[in-house]
Formats: structure tokens, C-alpha cells, sequence
């Protein structure tokens, strides 16, 4: 009671009606339902989280890329600008396993100093990988292995998609629900490259909150951070070559990612609708193209 107020015969009927067993399982049920909608939709990206078995989470974006500086030495370079549209999809196979993968189209210009723009549009690298929760509490553990599969462009373009190489990368994902306060990451992998290219430290940072049932928030560091055991620091080629692709790099982004789940009150079992807004920029880099982009994606958690 408040100070000053007086239970009456009808005040107490009404409180003990609202802490009736049933009142009490139906509150308990709805506080549960929201916890578990809003996780479910907060996590359906989060790198350590693993979907349960036919649970998963699918994304295509379209987004818009531009640099005209470089992280380096490159008095070439002048302009670099792209349209990218991606899909990328996880789907949890039970048992603590799930696949996951990515597909970009690409369509491409660069512009350097005594040279003719040049252009390429297809498909570029194709990723494909399996992750593998082995913990969940008190945060969750997970491990993955990924390839790179780069069979759908000609590593001899003018201005190729890709390297043209296959890469192998294993990483360690670590997971922290803060609910109510959201949720962090963070990520550490090492791609191995077989070729004339630098292997690669690869290391991700994560927080991600959701404000209600349907908006959320993101944002990443993702890194790449050079072995230093390539080859040579220049491709061993002639002509021009895709600036974003070079033998050995050094490269930081932040990623900001605003999003809204439609249908907030549908069970879990029909899925729901998203979209989503990115924005990335290059903060910091060595020997590689240094630019920003922004996103607009379509997603689907079921």
C-alpha cells in the first residue's frame, strides 16, 4: 500500500485477484514470450549463437560502396566505386550445428592514374561454413570453419572479383546475452591462404540491443590484420589489379546497423520480416582501398 491508503474490503478482493494463480501464470507467460521473441531476434545474427535445428536466419542487401583514398602508399589509386548485393543465410542442422554461407554479385569500377577505367560485374566469392556451439552457459561457446569458393569469376580480368584462391578459416566466437541490456561478441580466426597471399588474423567485437519487440540495433569492428607472410607485397602481374585485393593488408571497419522486425505479436513458427539499414566505414588500414558504404537489406528469422 502507498502511504495513506486505506484497504478496503473491495481494495483487498481486487489485489488478491491479481495475484491469483492464474493472473500470475498469464504474467510469468507474457514477460516470457517477449524475452524469448526479443532474444530470438536480437541473436538471429550474432555470430556465437547457433539457431536450433529448422530455426535460421536469411539476409539480402543491396549496398553502395565509394573510396578515393587509400590506407598507404598508392599515388595511383584515384577512385574505386561498387554495387554489391548479397545474400547470406544460417540454418541450425540440430545437435548444437549449424550451416551458414554468403553469395555477392558485385558490379565494380577503378579509376587509377594513367590508365583507362575499368570495370567487372558477376558473381565474386562464394563462403560456405559449419559452426558448433559447445556451450551455452554462463556464455556461449562456439567454433566454426569456413572456405572461400572462388569458382564463379576469372581471377585474370582486368579487374578481377577476387583473388581466385581458395582460403580455409577456423575461428573461436564468444557470446554474451546482457538481457535486458542487449547482447556482446567477440570473435578471433585465422584464414590460411595457400597461395602468394598473406594469411590473415581475422577478429570481430560485437554489441547489439534491442529497444522493444521490433527495433534494434548493432555495430562491429571487424578486422583483418595481416600474418605477414606473403609472397610479395604487389601482385605478380602486369596490369591493373582490383586495389581491394592485394597480396597483404591491414584492415579495420566499423559497422552500424539499424533494424526493425515486422510482425511482433506472430509465433515464432511463421517466421518474421525484417529490414535493415548499414553503415560501414574504414577506419583504419594499411596498402588497402579506404572507403564507406551504406546497405539496405531484407531479413527473415524463422
Amino acid at each position: 500500500m502507498y502511504k495513506g491508503q486505506i484497504m478496503t474490503s473491495s481494495n483487498l478482493f481486487k489485489q488478491s485477484s491479481k495475484l491469483n494463480p492464474v493472473n500470475i501464470a498469464k504474467r510469468v507467460l507474457g514477460i516470457s514470450t517477449l524475452a524469448s521473441i526479443t532474444l530470438f531476434s536480437l541473436h538471429a545474427h550474432a555470430g556465437a549463437w547457433v539457431p536450433e535445428e529448422n530455426r535460421g536466419y536469411s539476409k539480402v542487401g543491396v549496398q553502395s560502396y565509394s573510396a578515393n583514398n587509400f590506407f598507404g602508399d598508392n599515388p595511383d589509386f584515384i577512385e574505386f566505386n561498387g554495387t554489391n548485393i548479397s545474400y547470406y543465410g544460417e540454418q541450425g542442422l540440430g545437435n548444437n550445428l549449424a550451416i551458414y554461407g554468403s553469395v555477392l554479385y558485385s558490379d565494380i569500377e577503378q579509376f587509377t592514374a594513367g590508365s583507362d577505367a575499368i570495370s567487372s560485374s558477376g558473381i565474386a566469392d562464394v563462403e560456405v561454413g559449419l559452426r558448433y556451439q559447445w556451450i551455452a552457459e554462463p556464455f556461449v561457446l562456439s567454433t566454426s570453419l569456413l572456405v572461400k569458393l572462388p569458382y564463379f569469376y576469372d581471377e585474370n580480368d582486368d579487374l578481377p572479383r577476387g583473388n581466385g584462391q581458395e582460403d580455409v578459416e577456423a575461428r573461436v566466437l564468444f557470446g554474451k546475452s546482457l538481457y535486458p541490456y542487449g547482447y556482446l561478441g567477440v570473435e578471433l580466426g585465422y584464414r590460411a591462404r595457400f597461395e602468394a597471399p598473406s594469411d590473415e588474423y581475422r577478429y570481430l567485437i560485437e554489441y547489439g540491443y534491442s529497444f522493444n519487440e521490433n527495433a534494434y540495433f548493432r555495430t562491429k569492428l571487424d578486422g583483418i590484420q595481416a600474418v605477414g607472410n606473403a609472397d610479395a607485397l604487389e601482385p605478380d602481374t602486369d596490369g591493373v589489379v582490383n586495389l581491394l585485393f592485394l597480396p597483404q593488408f591491414d584492415l579495420g571497419t566499423l559497422e552500424v546497423t539499424l533494424g526493425w522486425n515486422f510482425g511482433s505479436d506472430r509465433p515464432r513458427e511463421q517466421g518474421r520480416w525484417g529490414v535493415e539499414i548499414t553503415y560501414n566505414n574504414n577506419i583504419f588500414g594499411d596498402n588497402i582501398i579506404r572507403g564507406q558504404g551504406v546497405q539496405i537489406g531484407v531479413t527473415r528469422t524463422y
